[in-house]
C-alpha cells in the first residue's frame, strides 16, 4: 500500500518509512559489487545494494501504521514520553 503522500518512499520495493533513518536502515548490502560481479552472484544482484523484506523489517522492530508507513515504535513511545514530560 502506497501512502498518498509519500514521505520517504522507496522506489524498489515500493515502501515508505516515517524517517530517513528508518529508509537509510532497510537498505542493506554494499555499493562496492560491479555490475559484472553482481549479475554472477546467487540470486543475481545488479547492484551491491537491496531492501530489507517484511520480515526483516519488522524483525529491526518496525512496524506499519495505519496510513502505510513505517515506524519505530519504540521510538516513538521514547518521543511521546519526552513531550508528556515537557508538558507536566
Amino acid at each position: 500500500m502506497t501512502p498518498t503522500n509519500p514521505r520517504n518512499y522507496c522506489r524498489s520495493c515500493d515502501q515508505d518509512f516515517a524517517s530517513v533513518s528508518l529508509f537509510d536502515t532497510h537498505r542493506v548490502g554494499k555499493h562496492e559489487y560491479t555490475y559484472s560481479e553482481g549479475v554472477k552472484m546467487e540470486p543475481m544482484r545488479e547492484d551491491g545494494r537491496r531492501c530489507l523484506s517484511v520480515d526483516e523489517t519488522q524483525a529491526k522492530g518496525c512496524a506499519l501504521d495505519a496510513r502505510g508507513y513505517w515506524f519505530d515504535p519504540a521510538h516513538t513511545a521514547e518521543v511521546r514520553a519526552q513531550f508528556e514530560a515537557l508538558a507536566a
